[in-house]
């Protein structure tokens, strides 16, 4: 722990570098990094020579970026990271060799890669060739912007939050199904902003067919393709509806039973629509969730974002799935007409002994409520 305040403050700027490539970056860990000069400036403080973020689809990575970013000698610099250096080959060459070939003299890390590939490796590496490690700067930090890949490599599932937008009086939605809008545009281009730093959206049967939804990150200047998922226990999806029509881009995956006919599964291949198969819960002959997600896992997904109906919700609930449940509340209210959903209450009342209340604050015309599962 030979870390020192500068040290910290130049780690916390790299973990806001690191931020660019949330929901992008997957398979891979959104890292961040910085590379600092020997050389000081005016005001006698070292000089930042180079940034970088890991991008799209894990490539380049974090290092590499910020060493290609440097139009001078970086010999003797100091490199901060937010994960491990990686020291096998993968999309790229291993950071390692890299780091090692440009003479950087010490690397400030701020936690191990939980990936079994590197897992310490990277260290050890860099170590045997005469560069000075310092680990564990803001390492809190740095896993709890890495936590979705953190559970994705070591229990085989996403980060899974879930996003809900309830009336003042606790409604989700309409007893007679009717649709109803309850948060305002304003409100909305912020969810479309925490839609952006996820990997993949996922909704039920339910929503799919009353809201006929487009899943897709509505920003100006965000150039986000999010992988969507359906969920629909038959294999069904509606030719005319927004999310088969705009799979241009083959990143939808329809969830199913595995009991699916081939010639079902073949319809929606033929279209570009990836397929999952998962087990039914023998209790309620539903999907089975935690099924789901493991093979979500696998393709993948480290940060998963579940906008669900009133069922699908408290299917979650009951299980005890979500890690964070993030509420919009709106000051309208349904009255006769909402339907109660028991855990919605149970959770805004503070009934659910599995979840504490993280902050309250006010987003525009709404309430924002950020819950997280008690580890």
């Amino acid at each position: 722990m030979n870390f020192n305040q500068d040290d910290i403050r130049y780690m916390q700027y790299a973990l806001q570098i690191a931020k660019i490539g949330q929901g992008e970056s997957w398979p891979n860990p959104a890292v961040g990094c910085v590379i600092i000069s020997n050389d000081k400036s005016t005001n006698n403080n070292p000089i930042i020579i180079g940034t970088g973020y890991t991008n799209r689809g894990g490539v380049p990575h974090a290092e590499i970026m910020a060493m290609n970013s440097v139009h001078e000698n970086l010999d003797g610099a100091t490199m901060y990271v937010t994960l491990e250096p990686c020291c096998h080959t993968g999309k790229s060459k291993p950071c390692t060799q890299e780091i090692i070939k440009n003479k950087i003299k010490r690397v400030v890390i701020a936690m191990v890669d939980p990936n079994p590939l590197v897992s310490g490796k990277g260290i050890d590496e860099l170590t045997k060739n005469g560069i000075e490690v310092i680990l564990g700067c803001c390492e809190s930090e740095a896993k709890e912007q890495n936590l979705g890949f953190i559970y994705r490599v070591t229990k085989n599932v996403p980060k899974i939050t879930v996003k809900l937008a309830v009336t003042n009086d606790n409604y989700i939605c309409r007893k007679d199904d009717k649709r109803v809008k309850i948060t305002s545009e304003s409100v909305d281009k912020y969810i479309h902003l925490i839609r952006a730093k996820h990997d993949g959206l996922l909704i039920g049967s339910g929503t799919y067919k009353k809201d006929n939804p487009r899943l897709t990150v509505r920003l100006e200047g965000y150039n986000k393709k999010l992988h969507k998922f359906l969920l629909s226990s038959c294999g069904e999806i509606m030719e005319d509806s927004n999310l088969y029509i705009e799979n241009h881009d083959n990143t939808l995956t329809l969830i199913t039973g595995s009991d699916v006919k081939e010639s079902i599964l073949n319809a929606l291949d033929n279209h570009g629509v990836g397929v999952l198969k998962v087990k039914k819960d023998l209790n309620t002959g539903r999907l089975d969730l935690l099924d789901a997600f493991e093979n979500i896992a696998k393709i993948g997904i480290n940060n998963l974002l579940i906008e669900p109906g009133a069922i699908l919700f408290g299917s979650l609930i009951d299980n005890l799935l979500p890690d964070n449940i993030i509420i919009f509340k709106s000051h309208e209210n349904l009255g006769k007409a909402g339907l109660e959903v028991a855990q919605i209450n149970q959770l805004l009342n503070n009934e659910n002994s599995e979840y504490e209340k993280n902050y309250e604050k006010f987003i525009f015309d709404s309430t924002m409520l950020h819950y997280k599962k008690i580890r």
